[in-house]
Formats: structure tokens, sequence, C-alpha cells
């Protein structure tokens, strides 16, 4: 009986830790540039007696590596990152890294075809010689697929870092920041403690630190909320929680929390990445309410906002009026976006990468000078009625003039005349309806001074695989010739897009050229110095056409979507507020009646 209670007791004491322990798990589907590309499944351990909570996941990915036989290496990462249960002070943190490029089903040649890979484990890694040893890789088609494994963890005051890299062994010591977080490549669970982390936040605005194991650095950075917004998940739209966060000044990532307080969406912009909370519903917010994130745009005073409808020949629009702070009225710009499918705000609904509101920021931008704006939704997409698939170039023109006609009316427009700002092929709908209404002044970004069809061989021709660039030629002199054959076709597949027919027909039945011509009022065209899309010739191609009051103006710097074009990470996402002030100053000089720069 004796042996019996012992054994009871001794079982109940093994069994103390786990009953002290809760555990929930959950799995990440990840995307790269929206194709399923693997997953990350994780485990949450809140064990009470340790006053630890253990983030651990399994991430499985197929890493794309150009001279891997498949185009791509498979990827597998084990992250593992302790807390302190009650204050989620930091712990620890350890990973591994594995890889194959098991390109053949037959085990030997499979076996070859890794050594092509992984042949680096076993020599001699040059941590002071890499130039001349990277380049003796590329020579042997060998190809480094980075760190193996590594931790860093508080010693005393001391965060350590130490990381094995193939044969090498690599330490690091830092100060121990006194408010840190973990950020690293290709795992997502690490922002479950964020998430956790923001909704506790006092401000809009919280700054800490972040350690990036893989690199060994420590980095600030800031965690903004962005507001609650309509948001794209899987397909389908929820009004849900945004926060960003930036390293240094340059955005990192954005997350997105619901209702329920559970993180169910996070988005790595410069590596085309997104990890979706898998078979999950997402709870959603009841109405969006808007902030406005002072990252973004430095806004001078104070300023409002009003959501309106415009009917346009029966269809209503949705849109917002910015008016600047003091007493008006103002100047006012109808801001008219490119003719992809996006939002007022300059988001495109279907793609989660685009969420940085370019066009709510150009807003921001202008009320920042001492102008109000009028953006709105086009036909089809927000709070707009209407067919976002089979709208005509021709609508669009008829919607612009609505909303420059409600402009008009309005006691807060100066004047009651109106000035159009548009962007890409928007410019060419904003250009129509100034050359037939007439406009206090016209502003265009990035104005294609070629015909549609010619400007998309041109962003082809910026494709780095030459097959893929070539078949690309092909498809468009095919698109070209079904458009010339005038037949009754009303869709077109073009690369595994639906195209209308009738819309694109009208589009590039516009003369670009003529069109710019054709405005009489005073105008600028703008031409950013990094823009892929439109690219900066254009404004040679154009120059020839305009007459005395029209412009033209190289903007340095900055991208298609005017925001400072980083030399390795690309866009910020951040319009560059500094970059555009030429163009405030002509709006100026052009609204007092001066002439522009």
């Amino acid at each position: 009986m004796r042996r019996f209670m012992i054994f009871i007791l001794l079982a109940l004491a093994a069994a103390l830790p786990s009953a002290a322990a809760d555990e929930k798990k959950g799995q990440f589907d990840l995307f790269l540039n929206g194709v399923n590309k693997g997953f990350e499944k994780y485990k949450v351990r809140a064990d009470a007696k340790q006053n630890l909570l253990t983030i651990s996941s399994e991430v499985h990915f197929q890493l794309p590596v150009a001279k891997a036989k498949r185009g791509y290496v498979d990827l597998f990462v084990y992250p593992v990152l302790d807390l302190a249960l009650d204050s989620r002070a930091f712990q620890g943190y350890a990973y591994r890294l594995t890889f194959n490029d098991f390109s053949k089903t037959d085990l030997v040649e499979a076996q070859n075809s890794a050594t092509e890979v992984i042949d680096q484990d076993f020599r001699n890694y040059s941590l002071f010689n890499r130039s001349t040893q990277l380049q003796a890789d590329e020579m042997a088609n060998r190809i480094d697929l980075g760190v193996n494994a590594g931790e860093c963890t508080p010693v005393g005051a001391t965060l350590h870092f130490h990381q094995t890299r193939f044969s090498d062994s690599r330490v690091k010591d830092e100060p121990l920041p006194a408010d840190m977080a973990i950020l690293d490549g290709y795992t997502f669970a690490p922002y479950l403690p964020l998430a956790t982390r923001a909704l506790a936040m006092k401000s809009d605005v919280e700054n800490f630190t972040v350690a990036l194991p893989q690199s060994m650095q420590l980095k600030g950075c800031k965690l903004l909320y962005m507001g609650t917004e309509k948001t794209p998940f899987r397909g389908k739209t929820y009004i849900l929680k945004h926060y960003d966060l930036a390293i240094g000044d340059v955005p990192f990532s954005s997350f997105w929390l619901d209702k329920a307080s559970t993180l169910v969406q996070v988005v790595v912009p410069s590596e085309g990445i997104i990890a979706v909370l898998k078979k999950y519903d997402p709870k959603p917010f009841e109405r969006e309410e808007a902030r406005i994130p002072q990252s973004t745009v430095e806004v001078k005073g104070s300023f409002t906002e009003r959501n309106i409808q415009v009917s346009s020949s029966g269809t209503a629009l949705g849109a917002t009026l910015t008016l600047p702070g003091g007493a008006g009225p103002f100047p006012t710009i109808l801001l008219v976006q490119d003719l992809i499918p996006q939002d007022r705000d300059g988001n495109e609904p279907s793609n989660p990468y685009s969420r940085a509101g370019t066009w709510k920021q150009l807003a921001y931008c202008f009320a920042a000078s001492g102008f109000a704006t009028l953006r709105s939704d086009p036909r089809g997409i927000g709070e707009s009625g209407g067919s976002m698939d089979q709208v005509l170039p021709s609508e669009r023109v008829q919607d612009v003039t609505a909303l420059a006609a409600w402009l008009r009316e309005q006691p807060t427009t100066k004047g009651r005349k109106v000035i159009f700002a548009g962007s890409g092929l928007g410019a060419w709908v904003a250009a129509q309806v100034a050359a037939k209404e007439g406009t206090a002044g016209f502003l265009a970004y990035s104005y294609p001074a070629k015909s549609v069809l010619r400007l998309w061989k041109e962003q082809v021709g910026g494709m780095s695989d030459p097959q893929a660039r070539q078949q690309a030629y092909l498809d468009l002199d095919g698109l070209a010739d079904k458009l010339k054959a005038n037949g009754g076709e009303e869709w077109i597949t073009f690369r595994g897009q639906k195209l209308y027919v009738p819309g694109l027909r009208e589009l590039a039945s516009w003369d670009p050229l003529a069109l710019a011509a054709s405005v009489k009022s005073p105008c600028l065209f703008v031409y950013p110095e990094k823009d892929q899309t439109v690219m900066g010739f254009h404004r040679d191609v154009l120059a020839p056409s305009l007459h005395t009051g029209q412009e033209t103006l190289a903007l340095s710097g900055v991208s298609h979507r005017l925001t400072r074009a980083e030399d390795e990470a690309g866009p910020s996402g951040l319009v560059d507020c500094k970059a555009l002030v030429p163009v405030f100053e002509w709006l100026q000089k052009m609204e007092s009646g001066g002439s522009g720069p």
C-alpha cells in the first residue's frame, strides 16, 4: 500500500508542470507575391510555474534561388522565443535552418543535386576574405544559403549573439536594451507578442529596440497604429486594426488584428511575403476609424476630413474631402488616380501588399501646404457603385466631370475653380475633362507620353527573365492584333488576366501627345526620377508637343508612388513631401496668377 501511495505521489509530481502549462497552436500560410509557398506551424506554451512563455514554430518555405535546379530550395526554419510570462521580458531566442534542393526523384541524383547547394558545409569559411570566396563560389556554381543556426541570449547587462555559419562560428555582444523585441526572416510567430504590445499601446506610436538575430544587429524601431480600416483577407474584405512596424525611418512590415485581438495577417512588402492565419474567419470591427500616421506625412496645423457621395450618371461615387486648417475658401485640387483598380486612398483592394495609402498621404501633403483636396473611389470599388471590371474610360471621364462640378459648388472652393491632379493613365482621363471644360490648373504625375500598348511594352522590357520577356512581347503583339481586328469579343485573356475589350480599345485609341496639348490652362507634367512604371524619358517625348504655359519637372530620387527610392530596399512606401516642394511652389504661383518654377 505504501509503495502504491509513493507511486501516486510521484505521478502527481510529474504531472504538475504540464498541469501548470497552457498550450495553443496555430498556422500561418505563407505567400510570396500572391502564390502559396509554404507554412509556419507555431505553438505558444505558457508555463506559470516557470514564469515562461515559449513561442516555437516550424517553417517550410520554397525560397527562390535562381541557381537551384528547380529555381528554389526548400527552406526549413525552427525558431524558439522565450519571454517572461508575467512581464513579457525577453529571455532568449534560438533558431536553426536547413535546406535541400532535391530536384530529382531518384535518391542518387537527389544527393548529387543537393551537393550543389550544401557543399560548403565542411570547407573553410573565411570571415575576412569574403569577396574572393564569393567569386570562387560563383565560378563553381555554389549557392550560399546563409546562416545555419544561431541564438541571442541576455547575460547580465549584455545581449550575447552566437551564430554558426557553415563550418565557422561567430559571436558578438551588445548592451542589453531595456525594451526589446525579436524580428527574424521567414518566421512570423514573433509577431504574436508584438500584437499583445500593440493592444497595450497608450498612443499611436511606441518606440523600442528590435534584435535581428541573423545579422546580429540591434535597431531602433517604431510601432505605429494606423487605424481600423477595410483590409483584404483571403479574397474578402474585413474591417481590421492596422499596425506598421518601421525600422529607423523605413517601413519594415504591417500586421492586422481583429476584434477578438487575434493576429490574422502579416505583410513584409520589401520581400513580397504575406503570412495569413489558416482556417480562421476574422471577427471584424463595425466601422472604420481613420488615423493619420505621423511618420507618414508631416502635417503643419490641423485639418479636417469628411466623406461624401456624388452622383455621376446615376452611379453613386464615394469620396473624401480634405480641408486645411483655418478659414476658407481654399485652392482646391481634384485627385484623379491611375486606372488600375485602387480605392480613394491609393490602395489596391485585391492586393494586401498595397497598404501604404499613397493617395491619402498626398492629400495630407497638400493640406500641409494649404490646399483642399477631393479623392474618390472609382466605380465598383469601396463606397462607389457600378462595375469595376467593365468600366469604360469615357465613364471615368463622366465621373471626373461630376466630381469637379460638385467641388465648384462648395463654399470651401476658392473662386469656384478646381485644379486637376492626375497620376499615370488617370492623368489622361483628367486631361480629357480639363480640355473640354477648362480648369484652374492641371498637374500630372508620370503622364505616359506613348500609347498604352507601347507603354506596356516598355514595362515588359524591365523583366529580368529573357524567355519570359520574349513571351510577353509576343503576347502584346497578339493583343494588339485582336484589338485591330475589331471583332465581337467582349473579353480577352492576356497573360492570365481578363481584359475588358471595349474599355481597352477605347483607351488604346487615345493620343497622349495631342491630349496634353489640348489642355489650355497652366500645366505641370511631373516625372519621378526613379519611376519604373512610366520611365523618365517620357518627359523628353512629351516636351515638343507642349505649348506656352505647359511645363515639365523631374523629381529627384522618388519612384512612381512619389516615395523615396532606397538603393537596396526599394520604395519605402512613404510619400516624400520634401521632394514635392517644387510642385507646391508651382501650384502656389499658378494659383496666385504667377508663373511656374
